[in-house]
């Protein structure tokens, strides 16, 4: 059985990011998965103090800390966020931040692993998807810092309404081909 962790960057309960997070739960199957909801969790940002360099891990002890070390061993991960002025929310922004309590250079960095994959899920008001991929392109290099070595994205456009997910059976088979991707 394999691990995943799908990660849920709105910060609003119930939007699609949710929706499509269950989503991928369900076609995961009986492998073991968490959601690991960005709202519900209590993390602040890197303080950037060094002192992960020194004991090897972040010294902050929060929700980010915990979720760094599952994704260090878990077998998959998705990230499903909103996009906000071209960008991910600040939130997220600041989780990958976190990351920086596992990198050292000067004590060698693991090689990420071509099997440890990373699937982003952005949504967005607006049409002009095309813009995006940036977006996951640079998210998915922060994520190798944590061992993932593979990413690919989908980008779900025309998303304001928080059932839009639920009622577009197009774009529930755009997620589909990434969970099959991931598997």
């Amino acid at each position: 059985m394999s691990k995943y962790i799908i990660i849920t960057g709105s910060p609003r309960v119930g939007a699609n990011s949710d929706s499509v997070a269950e989503f991928i739960k369900a076609e995961l199957g009986n492998n073991d998965v968490e959601i690991w909801n960005i709202y519900e969790k209590d993390f602040t940002y890197c303080h950037a103090d060094n002192a992960c360099k020194e004991l090897g891990k972040c010294a902050i002890d929060d929700d980010a800390t915990a979720l760094v070390d599952q994704l260090k061993e878990a077998d998959g991960a998705f990230v499903i966020a909103p996009i906000y002025f071209g960008r991910l929310p600040g939130p997220v922004c600041t989780l990958i931040d976190r990351f920086y309590g596992v990198f050292n250079p000067a004590k060698g960095l693991d090689v990420p692993s071509p099997n440890k994959k990373v699937g982003f899920v952005l949504t967005m008001g607006g049409d002009e998807v095309e813009n995006v991929e940036p977006v996951a392109a640079q998210s998915a290099g922060a994520f190798a810092v944590v061992g993932f070595g593979a990413s690919d994205s989908v980008v779900l456009g025309g998303n304001n309404d928080p059932a839009a997910f639920i009622g577009s059976d197009d774009e529930k088979a755009k997620v589909k081909a990434l969970v099959d991707w991931m598997l």
